[in-house]
């Protein structure tokens, strides 16, 4: 059985080597700024770098190669699949739509047709199948394997918590970028990091729920790429609608983005101490 001590030490390891990655991400921005080229090779870099630290890890501590969870396990986890895909769709819908149905300009929704919004869905059904595997990069490293060093130092509460902040954190050479390159303020770029730390904490306690619950990475892959995807496919719904040019909602609908992932974060929550609790009762 693996000790704290050597779930510490891994951990420890990976963090490292991903965040080396991160400051190599940062040290390279002026030449991504000037190099398309330069900058696709080094963005696919980072974006497998968890991946890579894993690898990289597992090696130097020659912990070993199995349990990478890189199996698919259809049988029996249909439903999360399903869940992976519908569940990140109908809440960043929500996210968007609810502060413009609750300030009062539902009219914006006019000319949404059922066949738009269909047609939606299957164009994201055909993308996942191609482009969510490039994900993996990034889920076979945080769910596949930081979660799972961390829920035995920091429990289930800990891991969600601490883990979302970690995953978010990683992300900040790309919320940096506008305000690097002058194009954003500061205060700006301080308020999409916040909202990001919310967001991927949030989210990220259903992708550790979908891990445990298929003992795959697969189902975490497709909910992070509908993560990544849906709001964008809502958004040019939206772009269809009766909206006005130059007008803005109430600062206080602002809230109500964040209702439904809090929504998820509270539920799934739940659901992770459940589970912890049946397999104490197992050992």
């Amino acid at each position: 059985m693996t000790t704290k001590k050597e779930n510490a030490k891994r951990l420890g390891i990976y963090l490292l080597i991903v965040f080396a990655f991160m400051l190599f991400y940062i040290l390279c921005a002026k030449l991504m700024h000037h190099s398309n080229t330069v900058y696709y090779i080094i963005y696919m870099i980072f974006s497998f770098s968890p991946a890579i630290a894993s690898l990289i890890t597992r090696a130097v501590t020659k912990e070993g190669f199995r349990d990478m969870k890189l199996h698919l396990h259809l049988t029996g986890n249909i439903r999360y699949y399903l869940l992976a895909f519908g569940l990140p769709l109908i809440f960043f819908s929500a996210r968007i739509l609810l502060p413009i149905i609750v300030s009062g300009h539902s009219n914006w929704l006019g000319v949404f047709t059922v066949q738009d919004a269909v047609a939606s869905v299957f164009m994201l059904a055909a993308l996942s199948v191609v482009q969510s595997i490039g994900l993996l990069g990034e889920e076979l490293g945080w769910r596949g394997y930081m979660n799972q060093k961390m829920e035995p130092l920091f429990g289930t509460v800990g891991t969600c918590l601490f883990g979302g902040v970690v995953w978010s954190l990683w992300h900040l050479p790309m919320d940096l970028a506008g305000w690097l390159d002058g194009e954003d303020t500061f205060s700006d770029t301080l308020m999409t990091c916040g909202g990001r730390m919310l967001l991927l904490t949030c989210f990220g306690t259903f992708l550790m729920w979908l891990t445990k619950k298929t003992d795959s990475v697969f189902p975490a892959v497709v909910a992070h790429f509908m993560y990544n995807e849906s709001q964008g496919a809502v958004m040019s719904l939206l772009a269809q609608g009766n909206i006005p040019e130059n007008t803005s909602l109430p600062l206080w609908t602002d809230v109500m983005r964040y209702l439904p992932l809090l929504v998820i974060a509270v539920i799934f929550m739940i659901l992770l101490l459940k589970n912890k609790k049946k397999e104490i009762k197992t050992l």
